[in-house]
This record gives C-alpha cells, sequence and structure tokens, in this order.
C-alpha cells in the first residue's frame, strides 16, 4: 500500500518558450512505486511519457523508468530532458558543483550534463546516446511513400532511408521539402507495420528547408500509436544524427546541429545534436532545454 502522496512536475522539453517542447510528468522521487502502479500513473496523466526517477544505488546517480500510457520504454530523449530539469527544481542536484552525472535505465548506463544557459539561467541537459547501429533496411521509396501519402518524388533519392537505432530504433526517412514534410500522414497501422517490419519502433522525417533560419533541419518523429504527434524527439533525432554523420557531405568528424521540430503539432521545438566520429566510437549527443510547466501532487 502506497501511504503518501507522491510530487510530480510537468515539464516542456526541448521549449524554448513557455507552452512549446514536448510536456512530460516526472516523479522525482519514485522510490517505492510499483511498476504496476507506474503504468496506471502514466495511463492517468495521459501525456506521451511520464518518467519516474529513482536512487541509483551507487551504479549511477539516479534510475530512470519510462511511460507511454500503454507500455515501458527503455529509454527515451525528452522525458530525461525534463526529469534533469525537475531534479534542478527540486533541489535534488546542484550544477555548481558538478555538472556531469549518470543515470541508467533498461537500456544502460548514461552520461548526462547539466548546465545553466547564459539566457535566464534556464537549464541545458545534455545526454550521450548509446553507440548507433546501422540496420539493414529493406524499405523502398515506393513503400514509405505509400505509407506517408504523399508522391513518391517527395522522398529525396540523394539520401537512403535507413533504419538506425540509438536505443529505441527510427526509420530515417529524407524528405525533398518543407511543404511535402507538412503533407506527410501519420497513418497508425500501416506505419506500425512499416516500423515493425524494419526494426525499428518509429519514423524519423527531416528536410533541410527551415521555418527558423538558425536552424538546419526540420524534422518530424511519426510513431505509431494513439494520441498527439511527438512534438519533440531527443532518441529520434540523435538517430537522425548518427545517420547524417554517415551520409551527409557536411558530416565532418565533429559538428553541431541545431533542429527544428513540433511546428505540425502547434508546439514548436528546438533540438541541438551533436556528433563526434573516431575510431574508436561513434558518439552521438543530444540536448536542449526545458521549462516547469506545472507542479502537482498524485493522491492515494
Amino acid at each position: 500500500m502506497i501511504e503518501k502522496n507522491r510530487r510530480f512536475l510537468t515539464v516542456n522539453a526541448f521549449a524554448e518558450k513557455p507552452y512549446g517542447g514536448n510536456p512530460a510528468a516526472v516523479f522525482t522521487q519514485a522510490d517505492g512505486l510499483p511498476q504496476e502502479l507506474m503504468q496506471t500513473i502514466a495511463r492517468q496523466l495521459n501525456l506521451v511519457e511520464t518518467v519516474f526517477v529513482l536512487s541509483g544505488e551507487k551504479k549511477a546517480d539516479f534510475h530512470l523508468r519510462y511511460f507511454t500510457p500503454s507500455v515501458e520504454l527503455p529509454v527515451a530523449g525528452h522525458p530525461t530532458v525534463a526529469a534533469w530539469c525537475a531534479l534542478l527544481h527540486e533541489g535534488l542536484i546542484d550544477v555548481d558543483k558538478r555538472t556531469v552525472f549518470t543515470q541508467t535505465n533498461q537500456a544502460g548506463k548514461q552520461e548526462i550534463k547539466v548546465e545553466k544557459s547564459k539566457n535566464k539561467g534556464k537549464p541545458i541537459v545534455t545526454m550521450k546516446q548509446p553507440n548507433p547501429r546501422f540496420l539493414d533496411t529493406p524499405c523502398t521509396r515506393e513503400q514509405a511513400a505509400s505509407v506517408l501519402d504523399i508522391s513518391v518524388d517527395a522522398i529525396d533519392d540523394r539520401l537512403p532511408i535507413h533504419a538506425v537505432d540509438t536505443g529505441l530504433g527510427h526509420l530515417i526517412i529524407p524528405v525533398r521539402s518543407l511543404d511535402a514534410l507538412m503533407s506527410a500522414k501519420r497513418q497508425i497501422e500501416p506505419l506500425r507495420e512499416l516500423c515493425k517490419w524494419n526494426g525499428v519502433r518509429e519514423a524519423q522525417l527531416f528536410c533541410f528547408e527551415t521555418f527558423d533560419k538558425t536552424c538546419q533541419l526540420h524534422t518530424r518523429n511519426l510513431c505509431p500509436r494513439e494520441g498527439m504527434e511527438d512534438p519533440a524527439c531527443g532518441v529520434g533525432n540523435g538517430a537522425l544524427t548518427a545517420y547524417l554523420s554517415q551520409y551527409y557531405r557536411f558530416a565532418d568528424n565533429d559538428f553541431s546541429l541545431r533542429i527544428e521540430q513540433g511546428t505540425s503539432v502547434d508546439r514548436p521545438s528546438v533540438v541541438h545534436t551533436r556528433a563526434v566520429k573516431t575510431k574508436e566510437e561513434h558518439k552521438i549527443f543530444v540536448g536542449g532545454s526545458g521549462i516547469v510547466m506545472m507542479e502537482g501532487q498524485l493522491l492515494f
């Protein structure tokens, strides 16, 4: 039996202004909550994801568990940004003493950097992603275009369609124009079959046209589950950055991107990514800001 109420916050991750970004509910002190109850709470709050922060048990500073309203995920990007912004807001970490932390989740151990930006002191959270895996990808331009309900010519044939796994698995689909990207449909059942066939969970579409000229890419994360389209996906943009470091001409050994997402659902978001390639490792970093929007208590 749970004997005390639990405080939670709603944090808009990858937001640069209030009401933008991707909201996640965060329970910063979740020790003692059973898995079944975590899933029930996530269903009650009904956000894209709810994250539960538990003690790290000496292996790391904290252990994070991520739940959609229907299933637990091994790793997730925007709830991680939200969680560390919440930990800072609640005074559970002190970035004046140190800025590099560690967390564990079902995907393993992850390095996290938390800093205060020069822009009104908002926190900036940067996550080191798992080493990318490039998967066999049977998907053709014709199949992708059919599922997205766009013309085959709208798929950019200068770059391949490729499945990349940085923790969840994303089908990276290059699109020629912003208009074509905005017109792509999220047809849940065909998309689910396409992703399953290519060994991934979600699709990450992108083009090189942007609304904000300070950004290099516009992306959309199309996930085959009920509910609103994901306004900002950290893991998906990490997979996309790994893909670009493999295939695109600006792919130096070390490059950074400012990526916009969320316009299609009126939740503008900005994701910062970086790729560093060495002989030993393909390092991908994903980061962004977060804004605490709500505080509350779950009553037991």
